[in-house]
């Protein structure tokens, strides 16, 4: 039996999940944890398909059949996604209590209904209670799919209640083939500049769709902007005693809730590269395409004061969370680095 085809890569995973389906044996709540563009919601889709596959054959999901083609288009009436409202941190307690007292109504035409929530990791512990209750006493026939990147602020009764599953990043020699496969800038790359392409694959550490993200113009175009905000945060760091260049770093960042938590968290990889390089050797960076790139961000800066900024950052992203004014707070933030 092939199981769940659509999925690259994590193929145990895959069958694991597969046979699961195939014995009847699949929990009525799973938790996969995973970086944007990991393939969660992939996955997530998968198990939809799978569950509902009309076809019978040796291919599960067939991925031919109409309930298949439909939950692969995001366009079959039960399964339902729940994501965040554009500009919200968090998913609300509101949303969830609507979403479970769907869960109790009769399906429509499946023989499972599945309901996906992206960005778990984002509901407010209020939420998470709301939805524990559910997950507590199971509706027959209901599978609930939380998408997370990370869990530590997912609370451990919803983590009990749900199978863990994690996304496995993809090999360099991995990716490198996947993307060639299905971008035709990969493959031209491929051929005229190949050290432009290793240095898409560094910076998308394994994780395919960041790889594809990059390798398209709007996606490029994005996540050059948000590196070149990054950078100059950086670079102003390295000023010290530039205050002004500070300012000025922090005024170009998005006011948009979603697109600054986006800044920040990248700041904090940034942030980690360059204390990590103080510390040890051969570090694996996540934001610097290089140890030496990382080592020279950090060259007149010292560790205390980086772990210093490191802690503002953090409390700035969790500031986000809690709807404090988008200005107010990097006015807060460009105060408490000063005084550094």
């Amino acid at each position: 039996m092939n199981y769940l085809c659509s999925v690259l890569g994590n193929v145990s995973l895959r069958n694991r999940i597969g046979a699961a389906i195939s014995d009847g044996r699949l929990p009525h709540a799973l938790l996969i944890d995973g970086v944007r563009g990991s393939g969660k919601m992939t996955l997530a889709l998968e198990i939809a398909a799978a569950l509902n596959c009309k076809s019978g054959n040796d291919t599960l999901p067939c991925g031919k059949c109409d309930s298949c083609r439909l939950i692969r288009e995001q366009s079959f009436v039960d399964v339902k996604v729940l994501e965040r409202q554009d500009g919200r941190m968090t998913i609300g307690v509101g949303e969830i209590k609507e979403y479970r007292r769907d869960m109790f109504l009769s399906s429509t035409e499946a023989e499972y209904k599945v309901y996906i929530i992206k960005d778990a990791e984002r509901m407010t512990p209020e939420a998470q209670n709301a939805l524990l209750k559910v997950l507590e006493e199971p509706p027959s026939k209901v599978v609930i799919i939380l998408l997370a990147d990370g869990t530590d602020r997912i609370l451990t009764t919803i983590k009990s209640r749900a199978q863990y599953i994690s996304m496995s990043r993809f090999t360099r020699d991995e990716l490198r083939a996947y993307v060639t496969e299905r971008s035709a800038e990969a493959a031209r790359l491929l051929l005229s500049a190949p050290e432009k392409l290793e240095v898409i694959l560094t910076e998308a550490d394994g994780v395919l769709g960041r790889a594809l993200e990059l390798l398209s113009p709007e996606g490029s175009r994005t996540v050059g902007k948000t590196r070149e905000e990054i950078n100059a945060f950086i670079e102003a760091l390295g000023a010290r005693a530039g205050y002004e260049k500070l300012l000025s770093a922090t005024s170009s960042f998005p006011t948009s809730r979603s697109d600054l938590a986006e800044v920040l968290e990248g700041i904090m990889l940034a942030l980690r590269d360059m204390i990590a390089t103080k510390n040890s050797q051969n570090v694996k960076t996540l934001f610097f395409i290089s140890e030496k790139a990382a080592k020279e961000a950090s060259d007149n800066l010292n560790a205390r004061y980086l772990f210093s900024v490191y802690d503002l950052i953090n409390k700035a992203h969790g500031d986000l969370e809690k709807n404090v004014g988008v200005s107010a707070l990097l006015a807060e933030l460009n105060s408490q680095i000063k005084l550094i």
